[in-house]
C-alpha cells in the first residue's frame, strides 16, 4: 500500500536512529550523512510535520504516543478473553504443513501459544522475539527468526533488512496486528518504519488475516500498511459494531467475530 507520504533514505535512516536512541542531534546527524547542518534541520521540520518526531534545541526527540500504544509487555501482561478468543479463531484458518508468517504483538503471540500439539508440520516466520521464545523448543515446526534492528517498544524486529528479508521470502498466510482497522483507511499502527515491516508481511503472504481487537475497529493510526485489498480477513471478538462489520462486508472483507470463549483455551 502506497504510504500517504514519502520519505527519503537519509530521513529514513534518522528514524532508525531515533528507534535505538530516542534522541538524535544535527551535528552527529549531519557528520553522519555528510550534508550541512542545515539540510539535517530541513529533514528534521519535514519529519515533525508528519508528526514523526519532535524537535528540540540541537536535535530531535522521538515522538511517541505510548498511552495509547502500550509496550509488548504490558499488553502481555493485559492478555483478555477477548484476545484469546480471536487467537482461537485465527487457528482454524491453520493447515498443517502452513508457511505463516506472524507478526509481532499480544494477540499474534496469543495464537503462537496456541499452535503446538494443535498443529503439525508448520514454517513459522516471524520478527517477535517472544514468539521465538515461545515456540524455540518445538522441534516438530520450522523457525525462523527475520533479522533487523529490535524495537524494545514491541520487541518486534523492524526496518530495511527485516524487509530485504521478507522480499526473499513467501508464507501461505501472514498473521498481522494493527491499531487501526478503518473502512476507508485499511489497517494501520503508530510507527512507520514498523508499518513498512508489516506491509512487507502482507506483499510476502498468499492471504492476509488480520488479528484485531473490537475496540480498534472504526480508528485509525499514523501510518496505514495495508488496503483491504490487500487484506481480505478481519478477525476480531465482540462486542464489534454490526454497522462496521456491515461497511467491512461491503467492501468484501471476511469479517470473523470470536465472541464465544472455547472451553480448552486457557486465559493468560
Amino acid at each position: 500500500m502506497t504510504l500517504p507520504f514519502e520519505l527519503s533514505d537519509r530521513q529514513k535512516a534518522i528514524l532508525e536512529r531515533l528507534e535505538r536512541t530516542s534522541r538524535v542531534h544535527v551535528s552527529e546527524l549531519a557528520q553522519e550523512h555528510q550534508v550541512s547542518d542545515v539540510t539535517i534541520r530541513k529533514d528534521l521540520q519535514t519529519l515533525e510535520e508528519q508528526s514523526l518526531l519532535k524537535r528540540v534545541h540541537g536535535g530531535a526527540v522521538a515522538a511517541r504516543r505510548t498511552k495509547y500504544n502500550l509496550s509488548i509487555g504490558d499488553k502481555i501482561g493485559r492478555l483478555t478473553a477477548g484476545k484469546t478468543r480471536i487467537a482461537q479463531a485465527a487457528l482454524a484458518l491453520v493447515h498443517d504443513g502452513d508457511t505463516l508468517i506472524i507478526d509481532a504483538g499480544s494477540t499474534t503471540l496469543a495464537l503462537a501459544r496456541l499452535l503446538p500439539g494443535r498443529k503439525r508440520g508448520l514454517t513459522v516466520v516471524t520478527n517477535a522475539l517472544p514468539i521465538i521464545a515461545e515456540l524455540s523448543d518445538r522441534s516438530s515446526f520450522e523457525l525462523i527468526l527475520l533479522g533487523g534492528m529490535v524495537r524494545s517498544h514491541s520487541l518486534a524486529m523492524i526496518g530495511p533488512l527485516t524487509v530485504a528479508n521478507l522480499r526473499r521470502l513467501h508464507a501461505d498466510i501472514a498473521f498481522v496486528g494493527a491499531t487501526g482497522a478503518d473502512v476507508r483507511r485499511g489497517l494501520s499502527t503508530p510507527n512507520f518504519i514498523e508499518a513498512e515491516t508489516k506491509a512487507a508481511m502482507v506483499a510476502a503472504a498468499s492471504e492476509c488475516v488480520a488479528l484485531v481487537d473490537h475496540g480498534k475497529i472504526g480508528q485509525a493510526s499514523l501510518a496505514p500498511f495495508a488496503s483491504w485489498e490487500e487484506c481480505r480477513t478481519l478477525v476480531t471478538d465482540a462486542p464489534v459494531p454490526e454497522e462496521l462489520v456491515e461497511q467491512l462486508i461491503a467492501v468484501e472483507v471476511t469479517v470473523v467475530v470470536a465472541d464465544e470463549l472455547p472451553v480448552d483455551v486457557e486465559v493468560i
